[in-house]
């Protein structure tokens, strides 16, 4: 009797067992089928009513009164790229190359400050060398310097007037070729920083390399608008990094306060509009080396406080910053951005099915 209902028991668990590897046999059947129909026989992206169709290689889709600058016949337009490293190498060859300065705007916001600043002092971050926060409480004295712990200089500058365009001044005191331009409300986390760091060293001397982009686009008008990027299929470009979280060549910020007439005229426009100096340093960087900037993430999102009041909170800010890309493009009188498509990511934790099918669920 138990060995009948032994051998039954038995049975009924390799039945069950059966079941269920059919089971998932078919759900992962199922999987691969949707993966592949999404990804080979799905219809056409549409593209939003307004907005062009721009290509990875950023040509102009749509007539604008001022082309981009890569169509321009005239070759003293844009710079060639080797030209750019012949004149930064000559005027900056001696500063450190394996270290980076935080160039750090501050206005008011105290308890950002002190947490931003706490957190990339807290874990030694090897190529650090300095933070220099450019202190825009001129109502209030400036804090003494210090070092830290891990010995990382951290001094406050006090400019001269207020300005936007003192962030991306050149200080002639910086010892580094690399500068991390940033505002105190947001910051790389540490064991990020360094990688993005050595990043820029490999891959974006030659470009402005952050963590937030922006896109611009050409509208029926022949006017340029600045908008969030799309993740749509072949919209998924960026022209601007943001410069609240970007390092750049210290080259750059030479040449945004150079005697050139466009961006004397771009400084003007930033003074008076107190607006888009980040803008104006994408152009610059795009129009020196034909490049476009290049987006760097960590393994873990950048840190964003997001405070209530800043000049991104005011109503008509989108409708402000494309005002900018036309008026910086008269000035240049092309567009010098270029679209770029590829990023960089710390890992390769994202390269595995259930992303693909989480992106294929939610996208």
């Amino acid at each position: 009797m138990l060995a009948s209902m032994a051998s039954c028991f038995n049975w009924l668990l390799a039945r069950r067992f059966r079941r269920v590897t059919t089971i998932l046999a078919g759900l992962i059947l199922s999987i691969a089928t949707i993966l592949f129909l999404v990804n080979n026989l799905g219809p056409a992206p549409t593209l939003p009513k307004g907005k062009p169709d721009a290509t990875s290689s950023g040509d102009e889709v749509l007539s604008s009164r001022f082309p981009l600058c890569s169509h321009h016949t005239d070759p003293n337009i844009t710079y060639p790229l080797e030209s750019w490293r012949a004149v930064a190498e000559t005027k900056y060859g001696g500063l450190l190359d394996d270290k980076f300065t935080i160039a750090m705007s501050t206005f008011h916001r105290p308890k950002e400050l002190h947490r931003t600043l706490t957190t990339l002092l807290s874990a030694k971050i090897p190529s650090l060398l300095e933070i220099v926060v450019i202190w825009n409480n001129f109502d209030e004295k400036e804090p003494d310097s210090f070092v830290s712990e891990h010995g990382v200089s951290v001094r406050y500058r006090k400019p001269p007037r207020d300005s936007l365009n003192e962030k991306l001044w050149p200080d002639p005191t910086y010892r580094t070729k690399a500068i991390l331009l940033t505002d105190d409300d947001v910051f790389y986390r540490p064991e990020d920083l360094e990688f993005v760091f050595q990043m820029w060293r490999k891959f974006g001397k030659d470009r402005m390399t952050g963590a937030l982009a922006r896109c611009v686009s050409a509208l029926p008008s022949g006017e340029w608008d600045y908008n969030f990027c799309s993740q749509r299929e072949h919209e998924d470009v960026y022209s601007i990094v943001l410069t609240n979280l970007a390092f750049t060549h210290i080259a750059f910020l030479d040449y945004y306060f150079s005697d050139d007439p466009a961006v004397t005229k771009i400084r003007k426009y930033v003074d008076d509009a107190f607006n888009c100096e980040d803008i104006g340093l994408n152009f610059v960087s795009s129009m020196l080396t034909g490049s476009g900037p290049l987006l760097v993430r960590g393994r873990h999102q950048y840190v964003n406080l997001d405070p209530a009041g800043g000049i991104s909170r005011k109503p008509g800010h989108m409708e402000a910053r494309s005002k900018c890309l036309n008026v910086f493009a008269e000035a240049f009188q092309c567009m010098p951005l270029v679209n770029e498509t590829g990023r960089i990511e710390h890992g390769v934790k994202h390269n595995v099915w259930y992303k693909s099918l989480w992106d294929v669920i939610h996208g």
